[in-house]
């Protein structure tokens, strides 16, 4: 189906998440959005006023009751897909939505397919794409400072930066096209404006890429894991990070024989840490899978708390251990150093007491510093979202360059106007101006029904 044909349809779904609640959310989106109202609700005699809920009775399509709850009529195209659209509020029973929105297919609406309500919006050009990714990007946000920026996106924060780029590629594209259009008059130099505004474009675009990184910790998060020598207090930093007695801990060397993973915020970033099997040669064959998934948890991991005994020092098998994770960001934990207060310390070790109140609180600190010490959470800052954004934001700074470039090596106006035009294809494409119907559907698919 193509997308023009999929706009003439009336769509339908659950707007809120599956399962028991005290309201669900049903909503409609189209064209014939009035008349499916019009046969769930066939009591609701006087016409709807957009914006005016309304109590109603609704019923399915042999007159059985589903349920009574509140109407709302969006008018197009002041509503969020620009079409008509009707919400409809009930008591949160996974039965009685899911009836009521197989009502309404009856009444000729269609299911609709994932992020369609947000794709109608993009298509009636109700919001451009960066801030429809920006939707996807709060609804899937994990912390709050993921869910900030977010939302600064989704309030066009993020396209304005990109339209002042863009104005500045367009002003320079314009004074190199005058170069070429009246070089007979006054030759092929190209006024020091068009520079000025090239440079801008550029700067403030390689300004934007650089946040790529921040954007991809807040959505994305990063992996941690806790490794060591059995008994070396693994367990009890993992329950000091966590804030509470996730893992077993007892005296009993390898008590830990499986991974055990939790969810902590550090920094604004969502960090899995995970607890892991101490590091040791075994035969016993349960510890010794849990010994290898220890490692392998270390392999995947984006980072390490490497954790040994204070008082035992560092041995030769942890020097084998933080070789094999020698080039990757990791905090390396001398732990029970209440009972050690007088032990060197090696290069980079940090002392610890698991058992410490504020165990959990400084090691959040030293993660920080390990994972986040180069992002930035300002709550002005704009931030690129998705890999895709980040992409064609590269592509017009290298095209703002290469335009630079191309200036200062007296090269012809033409050539020089190429790389310019190419730069402004790619902030077009990164708003959804000229993104191609395959990457839409790719990314419209990746948002949850109902939105």
């Amino acid at each position: 189906m193509r997308p023009s044909d999929a706009l003439l349809d009336t769509i339908v779904a659950l707007a809120t998440p599956a399962g028991k609640s005290a309201v669900a959310l049903v909503r409609l989106s189209g064209p014939d959005a009035r008349q499916v109202l019009a046969s769930l609700a066939s009591r609701l005699k006087a016409d709807l006023k957009p914006r005016r809920p309304r109590l109603a009775a609704l019923d399915d399509a042999s007159g059985e009751r589903i349920d009574r709850g509140l109407v709302t009529f969006f008018e197009a195209p002041n509503s969020y897909t620009g079409e008509d659209v009707v919400e409809i509020s009930i008591h949160g029973s996974p039965v009685a939505a899911a009836r009521l929105v197989e009502a309404a297919i009856t009444a000729g609406a269609r299911a609709a397919r994932p992020g369609e309500f947000t794709e109608r919006a993009f298509r009636g050009g109700k919001l451009d794409l960066v801030r429809a990714e920006a939707v996807r990007d709060l609804i899937e946000a994990q912390t709050p400072a993921a869910a900030r920026f977010s939302a600064r996106r989704m309030e066009g924060g993020l396209s304005k930066k990109l339209e002042a780029a863009r104005e500045d590629l367009l002003a320079a594209a314009a004074g190199i096209a005058a170069a070429i259009d009246f070089s007979d008059d006054v030759g092929e130099n190209v006024d020091a404006e068009v520079e000025r505004r090239l440079r801008a474009a550029a700067d403030n675009l390689a300004r934007l890429s650089a946040t790529y990184r921040t954007g991809k910790l807040l959505s994305s998060g990063c992996r941690v894991a806790i490794l060591g020598r059995p008994n070396a207090g693994k367990s009890t930093l993992f329950n000091a990070l966590v804030g509470s007695a996730r893992a077993i801990v007892t005296e009993i060397p390898g008590t830990t024989r499986d991974t055990l993973e939790a969810l902590v915020e550090v920094r604004g970033i969502p960090v899995t840490v995970v607890d892991t099997a101490g590091l040791r040669a075994t035969e016993d064959v349960v510890e010794k899978i849990g010994v290898a998934r220890a490692l392998e948890e270390g392999d995947r991991a984006d980072a390490v708390v490497y954790v040994y005994d204070a008082a035992e020092g560092l041995t030769a098998e942890d020097r084998d251990a933080l070789a094999r994770h020698g080039d990757m960001p990791r905090v390396l934990a001398a732990n029970k150093s209440d009972l050690a207060p007088e032990a060197l310390l090696p290069d980079g070790a940090v002392r610890l007491c698991g058992l410490e109140p504020s165990a959990g609180e400084t090691l959040r600190a030293l993660l920080a510093e390990a994972v986040a010490s180069e992002i930035s959470t300002e709550k002005t800052s704009e931030v690129l979202g998705s890999l895709r954004q980040k992409d064609l934001v590269d592509r017009a700074r290298t095209g703002a360059e290469q335009t630079l470039e191309a200036l200062s090596k007296g090269l012809s106006p033409e050539y020089a106007a190429t790389h310019c035009h190419a730069a402004l294809d790619a902030l077009a494409d990164l708003v959804g101006e000229t993104t191609s119907e395959d990457v839409l559907t790719r990314l419209f698919a990746t948002f949850c029904i109902g939105k």
